[in-house]
């Protein structure tokens, strides 16, 4: 495991990163020129997601189709530090980086068994009313699980 110190509001946390989640790349996740297309990194990330948060309590059906709240993406970002290709192996570390009042923002890095870094993504979730996307804040039971494995210091 991996650690993550964060601050959020005012108050220093430490976040133990799970155990790495273990892929292969597709062939039909590559471009002509035989790497992985850039917007299939986020493809890649969510894979990861759907993974990561039954490991810390939050079922599929939960987060994906609640019937109060929907969590769409308000922002996203990547660095791409070398190419991934198909038939590649590779593990993604997943973290909850930081919450606000009504979002979550996670962390990714895409790396080979060695440790080696394919990418870093970041993508923020907004959570929502469904009726009508206004902004709400995080259920609490949701907050207590996205932050299990924080600590303060």
């Amino acid at each position: 495991m991996a650690e993550l110190t964060l601050l959020v509001n005012g108050v220093v946390f430490s976040l133990m990163m799970t155990k790495p989640l273990l892929f292969t790349v597709a062939f039909d996740e590559a471009d002509r020129e035989g790497i992985v297309f850039f917007g299939n990194y986020f493809r890649l990330a969510h894979r990861a997601l759907e993974q990561f948060l039954p490991t810390i309590g939050i079922s599929w059906p939960e987060w994906f189709t609640n019937s109060e709240w929907g969590v769409p993406l308000r922002h996203v970002e990547a660095d791409y530090v070398r190419p991934l290709r198909p038939g590649d192996e590779y593990q993604v570390q997943i973290a909850v980086e930081r919450m606000t009042t009504s979002s979550v923002e996670f962390s990714y890095v895409l790396q080979d068994y060695g440790g080696g870094v394919f990418a870093r993504l970041k993508t923020v979730h907004v959570f929502v009313r469904r009726d009508d996307l206004g902004k709400v804040e995080i259920p609490r039971a949701v907050r207590e699980r996205l932050t299990v494995g924080m600590t303060s210091r």
